[in-house]
C-alpha cells in the first residue's frame, strides 16, 4: 500500500493524530478493543503479515536518523538474515529490534518458535509489541538498553486463539538463544562498562573503540548466543577495514567465530546511502566464506503521494527507486561456498591474517580485468554539472552562531573541503566547464537567515521544517556528485595512464 494511504488509514483505525501514535497504539494493546484494532489492521493490510508495514509509516514520519541513527532493515536485507541463521532450535533473538522487520521475517520462516526482541527506543515499543501480537507470537520484548544493561520495562506475549496476550512483567528473562539476528545503529559511541572484570560479554576480549559500538552489539550477542547457534549482523562496511577494530577482526578471526561475509548493494535502505554488509557468525570456522553481491540486486520503484510540499501537492506522486536482492541471490550465500569470479570465494584463516585481517570480500574474490568500458566524458560531466547546479539554486547565509545551533556548521566545513579540489583544468582538458556556486555563507549579522529571515531578533519556526527537507536534498546531492565524481576518475585512469590525455600542463 502506497505510504500516505497506509498511514492515513492506520491512524483512522486507531483514532490517532501523528502526534499521539505511539501512546494511541500502547492503550489499544492494554485495552478490550485490541483483538478488534488488531483483526481490523490485517484486514486494513489485505491479510499481509509477512511485510512490516508499520515500519514505513515509522521509518519516514518518526525515525531518529541523527542521535539514535535509525535505519530500519529493509525487507530483502531481513529475509538474507533469516535465511543464514536457520536451525531446527527454538528461540530466536532480535537485538535492537525497531519495529520488528528482522523478528518478522523470522518469524515468517517457522511460526512455532520463541521470540525475544530487545529495543532502546521506548517510542517505537509499542509498535513492535503491535507487530508480534497482530501475528500472534509467543516471547518476549525487553525496553533496555543493550549496551549499559539499563532497563526500562520488560513484556511478556503469549500465543491466544488468534492475537497474542500482552502483560508487563517485572523480571527479565535470561536470553539463551539459538538464532540471533541484529541491525544496530551505526558507529555510535559508547563508553565500555567499569568493571569489566565483572561483565561476561567483554572478559578475555578486545574492548571495541568508544568511538563506535559496533562489535560492542556483537559481543553483547554472542554472550547470549548458544554454543551451536547462529548470528547474522547487518553493519556498515567499515567494521571490515578499519583500523581501530582491527583487533575485534583479529579475535574473532582466531576464535573460529566468523563464518561469513557479504558485501551488500548500495541504495537498499530507504533513508541511508552507508555502504553495509552482513557478518555470520558461529562456532569452530576454520575458513571465512566471502561473497560480493554489490551487482546482485534488482530495482524496485515505490510511489509515494503527496509526501513533501503539504496541501498543493497532494495529488503528486513521488517516485523512488531502491534496490533488493532476489530470492535466488539470497538462497545463493547459504550453502556451500564455490570460488566464482567477482562473488564468491571461501578462505582459510591464515590467509586472512596475512592480509592484516581485512575482512573486505575484494581483497579475496576473483575479479577478471578488463578494459574500462565507460560513458562518454560529456555525459558524466553534464551529470557533475547538472548535481551541481540544483545543489546551488537556493543559497543560505546564516548567522555563525546559529549555523551552529542548526548544525548548519557542518555543511559549511563540507563545502570549503569540497572547494579544495579544483576541477575546473580537469573538466577544460576534456573540453568542458565546471560549473559550481556556493549554497552556504556564515555571517557576523545576529540571527540573519537568508532565504530570507528578515528579522533580525526572530528566527521563523518554518525554517525547521524547511531545513530537514533542505539538509536530505543536500546530502542526497553531495552522495549523487560524489557518486559522479568517482565515475569521471575511474573513466580517466586508463586513459592517463595511456597517455591519451595530456595532463602536462595540469598544475597537479
Amino acid at each position: 500500500m502506497e505510504l500516505s494511504k497506509l498511514t492515513n488509514s492506520f491512524l483512522n483505525l486507531i483514532g490517532a493524530e501523528k502526534d499521539n501514535l505511539f501512546e494511541s497504539i500502547g492503550n489499544i494493546l492494554f485495552s478490550e478493543r485490541k483483538n478488534d484494532i488488531l483483526s481490523a489492521y490485517v484486514e486494513l493490510v489485505g491479510g499481509d503479515l509477512l511485510t512490516d508495514n508499520l515500519q514505513k509509516i515509522f521509518q519516514y514520519h518518526y525515525a531518529d536518523r541523527k542521535e539514535k541513527c535509525q535505519d530500519y532493515t529493509p525487507k530483502s536485507i531481513a529475509k538474507l538474515c533469516a535465511a543464514q541463521t536457520r536451525t531446527n532450535c527454538d528461540t530466536v533473538y532480535d537485538l535492537c529490534a525497531g519495529s520488528g522487520a528482522l523478528t518478522i521475517q523470522k518469524w515468517v520462516e517457522n511460526k512455532a518458535k520463541t521470540f525475544i526482541c530487545e529495543e532502546l527506543d521506548d517510542r517505537v515499543i509499542p509498535i513492535l509489541l503491535f507487530n508480534l501480537a497482530v501475528r500472534n507470537i509467543s516471547g518476549y520484548v525487553i525496553n533496555r538498553n543493550a549496551l549499559t544493561l539499563e532497563i526500562v520495562k520488560c513484556y511478556r506475549l503469549i500465543s491466544g486463539e488468534n492475537f497474542s496476550d500482552i502483560s508487563v512483567i517485572n523480571n527479565v528473562p535470561d536470553i539463551v538463544a539459538d538464532e540471533v539476528v541484529s541491525n544496530p545503529p551505526y558507529n555510535i559511541k559508547w563508553e565500555a562498562p567499569a568493571p569489566l572484570l565483572a561483565d561476561e560479554r567483554f572478559q578475555g576480549k578486545p574492548i571495541p573503540p568508544s568511538s563506535n559500538a559496533n562489535f560492542a552489539f556483537v559481543l553483547t550477542a554472542l554472550s547470549r548466543m548458544k554454543q551451536d547457534g547462529r548470528c547474522a549482523f547487518v553493519l556498515p562496511n567499515g567494521v571490515l577495514s578499519s583500523d581501530v577494530e582491527k583487533d575485534m577482526r583479529e579475535h574473532l578471526i582466531n576464535s573460529g567465530m566468523i563464518e561469513r561475509v557479504i558485501t551488500l548493494p548500495d541504495k537498499m535502505f530507504e533513508a541511508t546511502s552507508i555502504p553495509t554488509c552482513i557478518i555470520v557468525f558461529s562456532a569452530s570456522n576454520k575458513t571465512v566464506k566471502f561473497y560480493d553481491c554489490r551487482r546482485k540486486a534488482v530495482q524496485e520503484q515505490r510511489d509515494q503521494n503527496g509526501q513533501f510540499g503539504g496541501a498543493s501537492h497532494e495529488n503528486r506522486t513521488y517516485h523512488k527507486t531502491v534496490n533488493i536482492l532476489p530470492d535466488d541471490v539470497i538462497e545463493s550465500v547459504c550453502g556451500e561456498c564455490e570460488d566464482i569470479a567477482e562473488f564468491s570465494r571461501e578462505v582459510n584463516t591464515e590467509e586472512i591474517a596475512e592480509k592484516e585481517y581485512i575482512l573486505v570480500p575484494s581483497r579475496y574474490i576473483k575479479f577478471e580485468r578488463r578494459e574500462a568500458q565507460h560513458r562518454p566524458y560529456e555525459d558524466i560531466m553534464a551529470d557533475i554539472n547538472r548535481i551541481s547546479r540544483e545543489r546551488s539554486v537556493i543559497k543560505i547565509t546564516c548567522n555563525e552562531t546559529l549555523a551552529k545551533s542548526l548544525k548548519l556548521d557542518k555543511l559549511v566545513s563540507q563545502e570549503e573541503k569540497a572547494s579544495d579540489i579544483d576541477l575546473n583544468k580537469t573538466f577544460e582538458i576534456l573540453g568542458g566547464k565546471y560549473e559550481s556556486r556556493r549554497y552556504i555563507t556564515l555571517s557576523k549579522n545576529k540571527n540573519e537567515f537568508k532565504i530570507e529571515n528578515q528579522d533580525k531578533e526572530i528566527l521563523s519556526n518554518i525554517i525547521n521544517f524547511f531545513l530537514l527537507m533542505w539538509e536530505q536534498h543536500i546530502s542526497y546531492l553531495n552522495s549523487e556528485e560524489n557518486r559522479l565524481l568517482a565515475e569521471l576518475r575511474d573513466a580517466m585512469l586508463p586513459d592517463l595512464m595511456s597517455g591519451k590525455i595530456d595532463v602536462s600542463d595540469m598544475n597537479i
